[in-house]
């Protein structure tokens, strides 16, 4: 009978213990180790995600780490590898992941609008994208941008065999030699990069196509096993991005003390830019309309990039945790 008695007590302390380490991993009060795979380096688009790190992460019980990402980063690999929980990357290329059975998710929107744009030299007579016949125009391939402007040329009635499309590199020094007519930009880089070198230019926006820019994802299983998580991890970028636009001069020097490889005068200018890119839906960061879902997905599927139906909204955007997390913002801001 003692036996039975002791084995019933240790079996009993047992699960109270596993529930009290499961509820310690979900409390704010037990400080968790989350890292953020970025895709790209360190540039002004991080402003909200070190804003975070720095100053909101540990009041909600989060040790924020944004890890670099590179040219030979892919952050969904890592994800998917465990490496990384979380991740950044465009959307456009989280949907191709999900169609080929990625069990992906995004769960908040770092730009609801695609920041690619087109740049001509300001003396250009080059303004629409019907006036690319017959000229050079840069190719990022694999990126945004060259999905954008493929389905950009398509809605603008221009038959590509009528332009030389040309890959380039990342690097600017073939646009300032006048190689090509068109470069592919996003408009908080390139552009500031040509205001630098005061390089007068002209911006061509990609008007009748509307992608979704970069957004935060994660897979399924950790959306579904460590919510609370997921929650306290929204609620961190939503400050750090609302302290980036309410502070952007605090916010690059944020950047740089994270990242001291960056130029804070290009990264400020960058980030004055990208402003209207960053504020999400209705002024609330990370937030997106499912219409601007669908309309990518639309639009992916209009270039065969996804095979039609092969992707539904609630397969690529799961905005609940992040309805909370806001719901969590509101109640605090009224005590």
């Amino acid at each position: 009978m003692n036996v039975l008695r002791t084995f019933t007590l240790v079996t009993l302390c047992a699960g109270l213990l596993a529930a009290c380490s499961k509820s310690a991993q979900n409390s704010p009060s037990a400080v968790q180790s989350v890292s953020l795979q970025q895709e790209w380096t360190p540039y002004s688009g991080y402003a909200g995600e070190v804003a975070a790190s720095r100053r909101f992460a540990a009041k909600n019980g989060l040790q924020l780490n944004v890890v670099a990402g590179s040219e030979q980063v892919d952050p969904i690999k890592l994800v998917l590898a465990g490496t990384a929980k979380f991740g950044v990357v465009g959307g456009d290329l989280l949907v191709a992941a999900i169609a080929k059975g990625a069990p992906l998710v995004a769960i908040g929107v770092v730009n609801e609008q695609s920041p690619t744009v087109f740049l001509v030299d300001a003396q250009s007579t080059i303004r629409t994208p019907r006036d690319f016949v017959g000229q050079k125009v840069g190719i990022l391939p694999g990126t945004n941008t060259e999905r954008i402007y493929q389905l950009m040329m398509k809605r603008a009635g221009v038959d590509r065999a009528t332009v030389q499309e040309i890959a380039v590199p990342f690097d600017l020094q073939t646009f300032l030699l006048k190689q090509y007519a068109v470069r592919p930009a996003f408009i908080f880089d390139e552009p500031v990069s040509l205001e630098q070198k005061k390089v007068a230019y002209r911006v061509i926006k990609p008007d009748g196509v509307a992608f979704l820019g970069t957004v935060y994802f994660t897979t399924r299983d950790t959306l579904d096993r460590e919510r609370p998580t997921v929650v306290r991890l929204l609620k961190t970028l939503v400050q750090g991005w609302q302290f980036a636009l309410r502070e952007p001069a605090e916010a690059v020097a944020d950047l740089a003390a994270s990242f001291p490889e960056i130029d804070r005068s290009r990264e400020s200018r960058a980030l004055e830019l990208g402003k209207p890119y960053f504020v999400g839906a209705a002024g609330k960061p990370l937030q997106c309309s499912d219409a601007a879902w669908t309309t990518m997905i639309s639009g992916l599927e209009e270039l065969k990039v996804i095979a039609p139906k092969s992707v539904t909204l609630a397969q690529a955007w799961a905005p609940a945790a992040l309805q909370d997390a806001y719901r969590e913002l509101d109640l605090e801001n009224k005590r």
